[in-house]
Formats: C-alpha cells, sequence, structure tokens
C-alpha cells in the first residue's frame, strides 16, 4: 500500500518502453511500428534515492489486440491496484511530436484516456510531447503542441481541469523533471476505478461507454461499408452479365461472320474450280474439235483423191467406149461396103 506508482500510458510507439528504460533494463524498446507492450509491465525506479514502480501499459492503438482486450487489461490492473490500497502517484501520457497531424485514432484515444482518468485528480497527470530530438521543423513541432493544448479535441479540456503539459526532449533528464512534477502532487484515483469499486462493469464505466458507443460506431461504419461493398458486387455482377451477354452476342455474330466467310470461300472455290473445270471442257473440246476438223479434213482430201481417180477413171472409159464405137461404127462401114 505504500508503494510510488506512476502508469505511462499513450499510443503505440510514442515512447512509453523509452521513457521506463532510463530507469529500468527490463524494459523493451521497440525498433518497429510494431508495440513492444503486450502486456502490463511494472518496473522498479529510482528517483532522487526514493523507488517507485514505472507502470508500461499498452497502447490502445495496437495492431495485433483489440481496444476492447487492452481497455480490460488496464483496467483489471487499475482495480487490483486499487483494491489493494495502491493510489497511483500520477500518469504520464505521452504523445510523438513529429505526428503531421493529430489523427482520428490519437483524438479518440485521447478521449478515451479522459474518461478513465476523470476530471478529479488530473493535476497528477503530465501530458507530455516525445522525439523532438528527432522532429525536421522545430517551429513547426511548437505550433503543433500549442494546437494540442488550445483544442478542446484534442488536449484543451484536460488543461483546463489541470493536466500539466511538459517535453520528454532530453532523455533521462526531462524525465526525471516529469516524475519530479508528479510526485510533488497528491495520488490520484482514476475513475475507471472509482467506478469498478461501486460495482459497474467494464461497459458500464465512462470509458467503456466512450469505447462502446466508438465500437457501434465502427461495426455500423463497417457494415454501411459491407453494405456498399455487396451493392457494388451486385453491379458488378450484373455488369458481369450483361458483359458476358454482350461478349456472348459477338462470339455469336463473330460466329455467324465466319461462317458467311467460310460459305463464300466454298462459293469461290467452287466458281474457281467450275471455271477451272469448264476452261478443261472447252480445251477438251477444243482438242476434240480439232482432231474431228483433222480428220474430217483428211477424210474430205481422202474422198477428193477417190474422186479425182473415178473421174479418171471414167474418163478413160469414155474414152475407152469413143474407140469401141468408132471401131464398130468402121466395122459396119466395112460391112456395108
Amino acid at each position: 500500500p505504500g508503494d510510488t506508482v506512476i502508469a505511462v500510458m499513450g499510443l503505440t510507439g510514442v515512447g512509453k518502453s523509452t521513457f521506463i528504460s532510463h530507469y529500468s533494463d527490463r524494459a523493451k524498446v521497440g525498433k518497429t511500428l510494431k508495440s513492444c507492450t503486450t502486456d502490463i509491465g511494472i518496473h522498479p525506479a529510482c528517483i532522487d534515492g526514493k523507488m517507485l514502480y514505472l507502470v508500461d501499459t499498452p497502447g490502445f492503438d495496437d495492431k495485433d489486440r483489440t481496444d476492447v482486450d487492452i481497455l480490460r487489461e488496464t483496467a483489471s490492473w487499475l482495480w487490483e491496484a486499487y483494491d489493494a490500497k495502491v493510489k497511483l502517484a500520477g500518469v504520464v501520457y505521452l504523445h510523438r511530436i513529429q505526428d503531421n497531424r493529430v489523427s482520428g485514432t490519437i483524438a479518440q484515444n485521447i478521449e478515451l484516456f479522459q474518461e478513465l482518468c476523470g476530471k478529479n485528480g488530473l493535476a497528477s497527470v503530465v501530458l507530455a510531447t516525445t522525439m523532438w530530438d528527432i522532429s525536421p521543423d522545430r517551429a513547426t513541432s511548437e505550433a503543433r503542441e500549442r494546437e494540442l493544448v488550445s483544442e478542446d479535441a484534442f488536449w484543451g479540456r484536460l488543461v483546463q481541469h489541470g493536466c500539466t503539459v511538459m517535453r520528454q526532449d532530453s532523455g533521462i533528464d526531462s524525465a526525471t523533471r516529469i516524475i519530479r512534477h508528479i510526485l510533488a502532487q497528491q495520488s490520484v484515483t482514476l475513475l475507471v476505478q472509482e467506478e469498478i469499486a461501486e460495482g459497474a462493469k467494464l461497459h458500464q464505466t465512462a470509458a467503456g461507454v466512450v469505447l462502446t458507443t466508438r465500437l457501434k460506431e465502427q461495426k455500423k461504419m463497417y457494415n454501411d461499408k459491407m453494405e456498399q461493398l455487396h451493392e457494388k458486387l451486385a453491379e458488378m455482377q450484373e455488369r458481369m452479365r450483361r458483359m458476358q451477354e454482350e461478349l456472348g452476342c459477338q462470339n455469336q455474330e463473330r460466329e455467324r461472320e465466319r461462317q458467311e466467310r467460310e460459305l463464300e470461300k466454298q462459293d469461290r472455290e467452287r466458281e474457281k474450280k467450275a471455271r477451272e473445270d469448264e476452261k478443261k471442257a472447252n480445251q477438251d473440246r477444243e482438242a476434240a474439235w480439232e482432231k474431228d476438223n483433222k480428220d474430217t479434213t483428211g477424210e474430205i482430201s481422202r474422198l477428193n483423191e477417190e474422186i479425182k481417180s473415178i473421174k479418171k477413171n471414167q474418163e478413160r472409159t469414155n474414152t475407152d467406149q469413143k474407140k469401141i464405137k468408132m471401131g464398130l461404127i468402121r466395122r459396119v462401114w466395112i460391112l456395108i461396103w
């Protein structure tokens, strides 16, 4: 019950484990965006000769775990500490100063952190910006810090209710200044501890309500997106069906055109063959005609020769008849005389 405990909170990758590693060799420092704090880690530290414990908590935007699981684990540890009469000396909430803008995740985590802590005892909460050493433009980083402090949607309301804004910009020196500031304040009981002590279930706590509301909004958003995706899918399926019908019609048209081309080709081939057959027939007829003509010419020549021969024979016969007739006439005359 007499232990001094400080919780270190913030999104994944803001430098929680690095902050604690200044005092404890057991703190695991992440080298990638993957969270290195998957469970509650309690690390002893010594500040100005005083022993205390730094509690490393997992970030609410862990890629491997849901926010519900992380809230359940964090709230469970806070309740166990409260039930064991261990009070928090305070809370360090870390934020990367080089983030280009305060995203929806960061703003939601700030809201969840605010409902986790409640308004009472925020004087023992330090909102610390980290990674100033790797920020390319200090003026821009300072402008981001002013935005965080001035905007109610970010740290504005927390500062108004007593939170202190500090910079974790010089390693162990600035970390020690932050812890000293917390140790100078009164111990704090977080709202979620009081709510659970009064019998509230996790989902009934202010932080649980915020997270549940957010999950419902996310569920509605996902359902809306799913409905939109289903509509798009139906549209795509209908478009695909029409495309398939058009493609089928195009295929049928192409097949009809192919068949027409094939028929035209066949007609051309038939016409070509008919012309070739006709040409050959003409050639055969011409050859036959030439042969017949030659044969006829030969026959005519032979007949002409026969006629000539017959005429000659006829002429000889006539000559012979004349000679015989003249001989007969002479004989008659001789007889008469």
